[in-house]
């Protein structure tokens, strides 16, 4: 009986040293994308200025309008 997965193509982008590190960081967690996830926000915590965030900024719709007609 044959096997129905098969193996992803080989890709010719140079990036095959990041995959890589993907898979090795993915079998350190069992394939566990929850543990996965409680590793990444360890790792969040541990570098808070590596983070970048946004500031969600609502801007009211007559706003808008008084800047277009000066």
């Amino acid at each position: 009986m044959k096997s129905s997965v098969k193996t992803p193509p080989k890709h010719d982008d140079g990036l095959e040293w990041l995959r890589d590190i993907r898979r090795q960081l993915a079998a350190e967690c069992n394939h566990d994308p929850f543990e996965m996830g409680r590793r990444l926000r360890e790792r969040e915590k541990a570098y808070p200025g590596r983070i970048f965030k946004t500031k969600r900024m609502l801007i009211p719709a007559d706003a808008e309008a008084e800047e277009k007609s000066n």
